[in-house]
């Protein structure tokens, strides 16, 4: 029995690292980022009736991965799951949850992840189910299942939303689910992460160039002075000059 369950988490960890792998940076190097803006990941948040805060929730702008990691979400009436991650790094996000199960909506999944790289984003659901509807594995960006619980109507999981701000940031989440719990409406998000796209700075604005010099104006000509005049004639002086012999 005890054979069987390592097994499992075996198996459920290897699901988890196939969508990184071909992008993983090997451990001994540190990671090839391009600075763009800080990355972030949030394994699993809920709003409404049921609030679960942030689990697993990490930003960093370093060019080193920043990690949290949970072995179990705490316990709350709505949302199970394990082994639940998120890493960050300078233009970076990654998150992922392990045996997610939502009993009250009818959702399960045996691993979840997301990865936002540069401005690009990614995930992967494996063994997922609503009711009795499987999900993709790598569904389409936005892609949109809607089914009908008894009891509670509508229940509507998006697969790999992607949501670009407007600075150009982008936000993947692998499954957001949205249902109405006693009146209000939940929102659950598994596995989101947050990236800016890298790239050159914007090239300042060329400086305005000076006006040029104007002439200066020509000064008046001189007057030339007046011609010296002429030499007086010398003048005699008498005396007599000695004489020597």
């Amino acid at each position: 029995m005890r054979l069987k369950a390592l097994s499992k988490c075996a198996a459920v960890a290897g699901a988890l690292a196939l969508p990184f792998a071909l992008s993983a940076a090997p451990a001994s190097a540190a990671p090839s980022a391009t600075p763009g803006g800080a990355g972030s990941a949030v394994a699993i948040s809920a709003t409404g009736s049921v609030v679960v805060p942030p689990t697993s929730s990490v930003a960093s702008a370093a060019q080193r991965p920043t990690s949290k990691s949970a072995a179990e979400l705490p316990a709350n009436p709505l949302v199970e799951a394990r082994l639940l991650n998120g890493s960050a790094w300078a233009g970076h996000g990654r998150a992922s949850v392990a045996d997610l199960r939502v009993a009250k909506l009818g959702l399960s999944a045996h691993a979840v992840s997301a990865k936002c790289e540069n401005g690009t984003g990614v995930s992967h659901v494996v063994g997922a189910t609503l009711g009795t509807r499987a999900l993709k594995l790598g569904a389409t960006p936005n892609t949109t299942v809607t089914t009908d619980l008894k009891g509670l109507g509508a229940v509507t999981v998006t697969l790999n939303k992607q949501v670009r701000g407007y600075d150009g940031n982008l936000t993947v989440t692998a499954i957001e689910v949205s249902a109405t719990l006693a009146g209000k409406t939940q929102t659950i998000s598994i596995a989101s992460a947050s990236c800016g796209k890298s790239g050159p700075g914007q090239p300042g604005q060329p400086g305005q160039p000076g006006k040029p010099s104007q002439p200066s104006q020509p000064g008046e000509p001189s007057t030339p002075s007046a011609p010296p005049g002429e030499a007086p004639a010398p003048t005699p002086v008498p005396g007599d000059l000695p004489v020597t012999g």
